[in-house]
């Protein structure tokens, strides 16, 4: 029940070329049905493996958690479908494994529920060994999400790998059939805004949207030092610009991002001692 209220309630964060995507979503999770066909899987550990003389056995070393974020982003889990309540578990499991020396989140989403990043913004502070974002898309929500969530960008090819569509929109199917508003004297401000827009007045509707949309350049802004304020206006990216507008680091493979964390792991240690 909590992701049909969520479907129907959320505040969404989708990169969309045609509207219609998200109400084939709404109707499907309405409908009883389910995003996937079945769950990601939620994590596993990338290492090096090594024989213990001692036990006989072999046991992983310099292990990296590994957490996809792959597909429509949702504030909870549920519908065959991981969602951010159960990412953040899984991050704060690795980070609080003291055998794991850091994450590698691989990322592939258009967006979703904005109502799912205050629970990333409530565990970045926590996370503090290193961190890497392994890009196919980063698009909207899930963009936010990763600079919440990653220390770098790394895109994981230069040919369709994508980053952007930083901002908020509405996006709704104009009927044709004629729309009956009633509201009691005590109620005359009640969806006002969509009453306007219905009459074409869109300002009420903007001014709503303008506060989501300055959070999240901001916070964009705030993890990555130096970008500019025009690349933040809904555009998207693939890699050679994503690169040049510092929206992302480099390309490379996964092994490329483990690579990352472990050399960032030693840092870490040398700089400890």
């Amino acid at each position: 029940m909590k992701i049909l209220s969520e479907i129907t309630g959320g505040t969404w964060l989708f990169k969309i070329d045609a509207p219609e995507q998200l109400k084939t979503l709404v109707n499907t999770v309405l409908a009883g049905g389910r995003i996937n066909e079945e769950t990601p899987e939620l994590s596993t550990f990338l290492g090096e493996k090594q024989f213990d003389e001692s036990t006989g056995e072999t046991k992983l070393i310099n292990k990296v958690a590994y957490i996809p974020m792959v597909g429509t982003m949702t504030k909870y889990s549920g519908m065959c479908i991981n969602g951010a309540d159960r990412i953040c578990v899984e991050a704060m499991k690795a980070q609080n494994d003291p055998d794991c020396i850091g994450t590698i989140f691989h990322i592939d989403g258009y967006g979703g529920n904005g109502d799912a990043i205050p629970l990333f913004q409530e565990i970045a502070p926590k996370l503090t060994k290193p961190r890497i974002n392994l890009i196919d898309k980063a698009l909207s929500a899930h963009y936010w999400a990763a600079i919440l969530l990653g220390q770098y960008n790394m895109l994981s090819n230069d040919l369709t790998a994508e980053v952007g569509s930083v901002g908020a929109q509405y996006s709704w199917e104009k009927s044709t059939n004629e729309i009956i508003i009633v509201r009691p004297p005590e109620s005359q401000e009640k969806n006002q805004d969509f009453i306007d827009a219905l009459a074409g007045d869109y300002s009420a509707l903007e001014k709503k949207l303008s506060p989501l949309a300055q959070k999240f350049q901001s916070s964009v802004m705030n993890a990555r030092p130096g970008i500019k304020i025009e690349h933040l206006k809904g555009a998207t990216y693939y890699a050679d610009e994503a690169i040049k507008f510092n929206l992302a680091d480099s390309v490379g493979t996964i092994n490329d991002a483990y690579n990352w964390v472990l050399a960032k792991s030693e840092i870490q240690k040398l700089k400890s001692k």
